[in-house]
């Protein structure tokens, strides 16, 4: 597979890499500028994102908010907004993208890797437009 994942440092140019790259990735290249932007900049300034590199070329991206698995079952229910909590008993994942599928799974190991026994959730959106699917990952 030959990928690297790592973070990115607190900078403009980290900003400006996720950027275009989720530019050309539904649903993100649909969404308003303001709002996807926020998310990104919140995502580097707090380390909670992981980039995978390929060849030089960003291939994939997660970004998640630390908090609690309450809030995360609220968010996913759509029954409240997503929020962050000071003592996190869970991730929500709210940006991931890839060029290839095989990229998913060593993104989240790594990503799980780096937030230890924190349960994962997210909201999987299909870009022909289908409901969202929940999802939750255990952490071991």
């Amino acid at each position: 597979m030959d990928i690297e994942i790592s973070e990115l440092p607190k900078n403009p140019y980290s900003f400006g890499l996720i950027a275009r790259f989720l530019s050309i990735h539904k649903p993100f290249s649909e969404f308003e500028f303001g709002s996807i932007s926020k998310s990104i900049l919140f995502q580097i300034q707090n380390d909670s994102h992981v980039v995978a590199v390929k060849d030089d070329q960003v291939v994939g991206y997660m970004g998640w908010l630390r908090t609690t698995e309450e809030i995360a079952r609220a968010w996913q229910d759509e029954l409240k907004p997503l929020s962050p909590a000071e003592n996190p008993t869970a991730l929500a994942v709210t940006i991931l993208a890839v060029n290839d599928s095989s990229f998913i799974m060593p993104i989240i190991r790594y990503a799980k890797k780096r937030e230890p026994g924190l349960t994962v959730f997210w909201k999987r959106y299909y870009q022909d437009g289908r409901k969202p699917k929940r999802k939750i990952v255990e952490v071991e």
